[in-house]
């Protein structure tokens, strides 16, 4: 018996790593109270701190994030922000009322 009949082959090791890498996408929402609080959550996810936020309104869906803002969402079920005023950048929140 050949060595190669028992090993998977490359072809098929490489379309698992494909399959396991493939990028899981994500909502973006924006809250109805303040507009500079920012969430991503996991796609068709329902995001938290809905009555805090006064409501979430969908900006984008099925988008792609960097992969430190797909841990945190992983980690936390969430990725929280707030925008700068002068739009510049953003400082990630643990909770709503930072």
């Amino acid at each position: 018996m050949a060595e190669d009949d028992e090993d998977p082959s490359i072809e098929v090791i490489n379309a698992a790593q494909d399959q396991q890498a493939s990028p899981i996408t994500f909502d973006h929402y924006k809250s109805l109270a303040d507009p500079t609080l920012m969430i991503f959550v996991a796609k068709d996810a329902v995001p938290p701190f809905r009555f805090k936020a006064g409501g979430w309104e969908l900006l984008a869906s099925s988008i792609d994030l960097g992969p430190a803002m797909q841990t945190r969402i992983t980690d936390n079920g969430y990725f929280l922000c707030r925008v700068n005023d002068d739009r510049s950048g953003w400082t990630e929140l643990t909770d709503p009322s930072g």
